[in-house]
């Protein structure tokens, strides 16, 4: 009896942890403001955020789940249109620093080229690497592009579930250090003024 109880024991553990990887995951990616100063002048300073959705692949998921031989299961996919979470992302960091965010001033587009999660199998953990990657444009009042620039950010972290909660955070990560890049460059905040 024991036996018999113990292998149903183990067949139910074996198909829960197997339904876990194939079941899609929609999940949010909450994205953290920094806790950036207020840039002297910036206020007076009007700015509207736009975002294009550049991908040429995994259009339709930020993630996959991975089983225990690394083999890809079931998507993990975002609950916002990942256009949306990099406009408001970069439109939490301007109104961070000071600028008016609205429908007038210069235009700021992000084409978002790479939004995605990928898991991989390790001995103790696995790794979930978030990789972000965008083109930034900003066109001043004239309508003519004054800046230019591609910029990526990446996350790295141990987990030991490859689901979407982990692949959010990554991403969430990712995004946070390309928009880091973004903001400490002077010619990107040059351009908001022209």
């Amino acid at each position: 009896m024991s036996i018999r109880l113990a292998s149903v024991t183990a067949l139910a553990a074996v198909l829960t942890l197997s339904a876990c990887a194939t079941s899609e995951d929609v999940v949010p990616v909450p994205y953290t403001v920094s806790q950036a100063a207020p840039v002297p002048g910036a206020g007076s300073i009007q700015v509207t955020v736009a975002s294009t959705d550049a991908r040429t692949e995994n259009r339709a998921r930020i993630g996959a789940q991975i089983n225990g031989y690394g083999m890809e299961m079931a998507a993990i996919r975002s609950d916002t249109e990942v256009t949306e979470i990099v406009r408001a992302a970069i439109a939490d960091e301007l109104r961070q620093r000071g600028y008016a965010v609205g429908e007038a001033g210069s235009r700021i587009n992000a084409s978002v080229e790479t939004f995605y999660n990928d898991f991989s199998v390790g001995m103790f953990a696995g790794k979930s690497t978030g990789t972000v990657a965008m083109t930034i444009t900003v066109a001043g009042r004239s309508g003519a592009e004054v800046y230019s620039r591609r910029i990526e950010g990446s996350a790295e972290r141990s987990v030991q579930l490859a689901n979407g909660g982990n692949a959010a955070t990554s991403l969430s990560q990712a995004l946070s250090a390309a928009l880091a890049t973004l903001m400490d460059d002077p010619a990107f905040t040059a351009a908001l003024s022209k």
